[in-house]
């Protein structure tokens, strides 16, 4: 007997991509914080490793796979390559994690385009726990993204890529892949153009 698909089938097909796209936003969004112990462990470095093997990117797993064979204090590691791209990078200008940065014109923060994106966030119910940080840090555009997926809501998640996330991302990334000299980073930034690009 052949196999027809019901609808009850395609629901737990949407409801099984939302999920998955929903948790590899939420990963996307940790590889853009300050690293911590509290979730940059084994057990994440081995969720990027086969995500990069999933993905078949075998010439980015095998370098990521070396760095970390060779590292002993990974957060340690990462931490100061996150420091020297986001943070402070002399005799360079750094390559801010922020929207506003790349859009608004002025190279400043709580830009423009900040609000814009908070509102977008309260528009659709969400908030920062924390008004102190810009809303339009990467890793919390990312973690609004897997919010959206986790409800299924890809027509608002569509319309943040298009308007909101894309148009900055491309500067950053070109940025990013210029200055950055760490494997883990380097491929973050790489996985993240290609999932959004993926969903434009």
């Amino acid at each position: 007997m052949a196999a027809h698909s019901t609808p009850l089938d395609q629901e737990d097909a949407s409801v099984t991509e939302a999920a998955t796209l929903s948790a590899l936003y939420s990963f996307l969004a940790l590889t853009m914080r300050y690293p911590d112990p509290a979730f940059c462990n084994d057990q994440f470095l081995d969720a990027m490793d086969f995500l990069l093997e999933s993905l078949d990117w075998q010439a980015e797993r095998a370098e990521f796979r070396v760095w970390r064979e060779q590292t002993d204090d990974v957060v340690d590691n990462l931490r100061t390559e996150y420091t020297r791209l986001f943070i402070t990078a002399p005799p360079r200008t750094t390559i801010p994690p922020y929207a506003s940065v790349y859009v608004d014109g002025d190279g400043t923060l709580f830009g423009r385009t900040t609000e814009r994106t908070r509102d977008f966030y309260r528009e659709r119910g969400y908030d920062l726990a924390n008004d102190s940080e810009p809303a339009d840090h990467i890793s919390f555009e990312l973690d609004f993204l897997a919010a959206l997926a986790a409800e299924a809501r890809f027509e608002d998640e569509d319309l943040f890529l298009r308007t909101l996330f894309r148009p900055w991302f491309e500067r950053f990334q070109e940025k990013s892949m210029t200055e950055a000299r760490h494997p883990f980073y380097k491929v973050s930034i790489q996985l993240i153009d290609f999932f959004t690009k993926e969903e434009q």
